[in-house]
């Protein structure tokens, strides 16, 4: 590949599946611009929606023509073919069209030779690009230090990505009237808001999925915080968890009834998507309450069928994180993340639990043996026990890539990269986003060399920026600080 081949097919995220640099002159991309879109879709139901899209992305309204065609391509894939007098685009449905203008997005280059660009161009190029994953989703927590427009933001670029599910996991984020005491006042936003960010992402190709903790992660806070969110201006809802508040107290049907009020709310607010998150991780002290503290693996089990059964009646399968379902003190998971033990008997939960639950198998090292590329025994295993498996990497690059091939090549269920409270900085950002991606649609990919592709991301990200009209200081970029102005304040 040539020098200048290479610095077209790099600004691609995720890089397609295959591409080709043609030759001829760039293709400008201005009002009147011919664009051809061959789909089964009638033009009544992509007219507007394609004309909204060109005016947002290059301030241009082409000339459409629509024919029929693309029945045989995947599901999200589509034909890209640009030369300098048309562009052609194939897809067999919306999904697929809508990556597509991603895609030319992301190749496009203001005009060249000018003070202020007036249009866009499009270098010459074939690409035949379809993804290597049907789950290609990303979990994205809501902190009360975060704030909704970099919510929003991150929900904008994990679309970009051609991301087609985030988990949105609220940490005392969103004030549900059922219980209007469940938020941080002082941060919590409106239903209305969160409404409006659910149609974004469904308009932009990405579904959004919520996440409530029904057994660990009680607080609502990071566990090294201290802080309980609930309890801390609530004391007296303090027989709803375990003694130490760090778990709900599962066998207190107050504490059910309490869940289910938030769960069905939030599910209804999320356009009720077909999953739902319960999160089930870590949940140290669990069982130690006199309520929880006698047959205790028992008493789990039946709270985690209420909930799956609750869900199933809604259409929606339920997703859980692994951890606890493995006993730390097995041989067969040295390496890897397991926190169950043998002393509460859950170990042997997963034989009982319908196999229809999603498995969240959250491994954030690299655990090699001998040089060796991981196994990944713990998705092996409850692939085998029935279960369907997405793959949770967080920072360690190499997981990333190994985990998405190890998708693709086992047909798991797909793969849900994680970002906890590490997602800022353009450095982490292109682990989390730009990597992970990659992963997700095309694990096969190895970066060119000479090329930072943080640039590409940099330069994405001022696109989302002008897509919400960003005004302030703090909004641009990765970070909304260059220097951390803390160790200034004294």
């Amino acid at each position: 590949m040539s020098n200048q081949e290479k610095f077209v097919v790099s600004r691609i995220i995720p890089a397609p599946s295959h591409i080709e640099c043609v030759s001829g002159g760039m293709f400008k991309l201005a009002d009147g611009c011919p664009i051809t879109v061959i789909s089964p879709l009638a033009e009544a139901e992509l007219s507007a929606t394609l004309h909204d899209t060109c005016n947002v992305y290059w301030k241009a309204t082409p000339s459409f023509s629509f024919q029929a065609g693309g029945e045989g391509i995947a599901a999200d894939g589509y034909r890209l073919r640009v030369t300098a007098e048309h562009c052609e685009i194939t897809a067999s449905g919306l999904s697929g069209i809508r990556n597509a203008f991603k895609t030319m997005r992301q190749l496009a280059e203001s005009e060249r030779g000018v003070l202020k660009s007036t249009c866009w161009l499009l270098p010459p190029v074939a690409v035949e690009d379809e993804p290597a994953l049907a789950f290609r989703g990303i979990h994205l927590c809501w902190f009360p230090e975060t704030p909704t427009w970099e919510i929003e933001k991150n929900i904008r670029l994990a679309a970009y990505y051609k991301f087609n599910y985030a988990v949105i996991e609220s940490w005392g984020m969103i004030r549900l009237e059922s219980h209007p005491e469940y938020c941080w006042d002082e941060f919590a936003v409106d239903k209305k808001e969160v409404s409006r960010l659910v149609k974004l992402a469904a308009s932009l190709g990405l579904t959004l999925i919520p996440q409530l903790n029904l057994f660990g992660h009680a607080t609502s806070s990071r566990c090294g915080s201290g802080k309980q969110m609930l309890l801390d201006r609530h004391p007296e809802y303090a027989s709803l968890f375990e003694p130490d508040g760090w778990t709900w107290c599962i066998a207190n049907p107050c504490a059910r009834q309490y869940l289910t009020e938030l769960v069905t709310e939030l599910h209804d607010l999320f356009d009720k998507p077909p999953f739902f998150h319960i999160g089930c991780d870590e949940a140290y002290n669990a069982g130690s309450c006199s309520l929880c503290r006698e047959n205790y693996p028992a008493k789990l089990k039946a709270h985690l069928m209420y909930f799956y059964s609750l869900f199933a009646k809604r259409g929606a399968r339920v997703m859980m994180w692994h951890d606890m379902l493995l006993n730390r003190d097995d041989p067969r998971w040295e390496g890897y993340t397991a926190y169950g033990h043998s002393s509460r008997g859950l170990d042997e939960l997963y034989k009982e639990l319908p196999k229809d639950i999603i498995i969240c198998d959250w491994q954030y090292g690299y655990p090699e043996k001998d040089g060796k590329e991981p196994d990944w025994r713990t998705s092996h295993f409850f692939k085998q026990t029935g279960f369907d498996v997405l793959v949770c990497p967080w920072l360690e690059r190499r997981g990333i890539k190994s985990l998405g091939c190890l998708a693709k090549q086992e047909k798991l269920f797909g793969i849900l990269e994680t970002t906890w409270h590490w997602y800022r900085g353009s450095f982490r950002k292109e682990t989390l986003f730009v990597i992970a991606s990659n992963a997700a649609w095309h694990p096969d990919w190895t970066p060119e060399s000479n090329v930072v592709y943080r640039e590409y991301l940099n330069r994405h990200l001022r696109e989302m920026d002008q897509d919400m009209k960003s005004k302030k200081y703090i909004q641009f970029g990765s970070v909304q600080y260059q220097i951390n102005p803390a160790p200034y304040q004294d």
